[in-house]
């Protein structure tokens, strides 16, 4: 039998983990063999796709995401059950003779920096080095981390509060002109959000989307969704659809999802795609299954993520 050279296999079945292990990190307890197995199954598949392609830049960010996890599961299990990411302080440092959690942290040091020396601009792999310091109790090194995640992505407002509570003297730059874009694959971010107050309170969901395909049929999804409970859409609006473009070199351009549709004799109205302009990159230059990103200071996984109030 001819060996497996296709490493994708392996990071659709990491992505299918990582995302649960990520979001669970803080809430799990010490001895969740279920969250211990995934994570371990996680690592498996990243590794064997590293076995594959060692230059793979999905597979490392992954395997820096599930270590930066596992740093932060050890730390609210055995360091400071209030540890908070957000937090306005700084966060606890863990013990020198805390030998695991040292040696997490020089693993989320380590998986952070190999993500580097590919794509020197991934801000996310910034954001985690950053945190792994700071847990070890490098705040200097931990500043300058989260300061170079700030420039490449001013939005990321954890980054920002983490360098404000390592330095008071910092004074957070005003952003101007265009968004940087940090991000060397083409993406989407689909956010769907519902009003859940008079005020314009919102809950919202993200979809990471890494292929035009992918695209059409999550707005196609969550226009039905909307239709189901509101017959009147696109006229009476429930709180909104938006499309983020994310494409190397630029930029990111928002659509307005609901200016893009058109009523319809029966059924959830249609999307008019000339309206969308929805881009068909050239073949390898979408992000790929199994690569998270860092946008506005939060990690979007493939497809769904969580609602959440924001």
């Amino acid at each position: 039998m001819a060996e497996d050279t296709d490493h994708t296999d392996p990071l659709a079945e990491a992505s299918r983990l990582l995302a649960q292990v990520a979001n669970d990190a803080e809430y799990v307890g010490a001895e969740d063999e279920e969250w211990a197995d995934d994570a371990r199954a996680a690592r498996e598949a990243y590794t064997r796709a590293l076995r594959m392609d060692p230059e793979s830049l999905e597979a490392a960010v992954g395997l820096a995401v599930l270590a930066g996890a596992e740093l932060r599961c050890h730390i609210v299990n055995h360091v400071d059950g209030a540890w908070w990411e957000e937090d306005s302080g700084p966060l606890t440092e863990i013990p020198a003779d805390d030998e695991t959690g040292r040696r997490l942290v020089d693993e989320a040091i380590r998986t952070a920096r190999h993500v580097l020396s590919l794509e020197p601009d991934n801000n996310l792999a910034v954001y985690l080095e950053a945190l792994a310091h700071e847990c070890g109790g490098a705040h200097d090194e931990a500043l300058a981390r989260y300061l170079r995640a700030v420039e490449l992505d001013p939005w990321d407002h954890v980054a920002n509060d983490r360098a404000q509570a390592l330095d008071d003297a910092y004074d957070p730059p005003r952003h101007e002109g265009p968004d940087p874009n940090p991000h060397s694959r083409h993406f989407w971010l689909l956010r769907d959000s519902v009003w859940t107050s008079n005020s314009g309170d919102e809950e919202v969901a993200y979809w990471r989307l890494g292929d035009p395909a992918e695209v059409r049929d999550a707005i196609e999804t969550v226009v039905a969704d909307k239709a189901r409970y509101n017959p009147d859409l696109p006229s009476v609006r429930d709180g909104g659809i938006s499309l983020i473009t994310y494409a190397p070199g630029r930029p990111p351009s928002t659509v307005d999802v609901y200016e893009a549709l058109r009523p319809s004799p029966s059924g959830p109205p249609a999307v008019d795609w000339t309206a969308v302009a929805l881009e068909e990159p050239a073949p390898g230059r979408c992000l790929p299954t199994g690569q998270p990103v860092r946008v506005g200071g939060r990690v979007h996984f493939d497809g769904e993520g969580e609602r959440a109030e924001e």
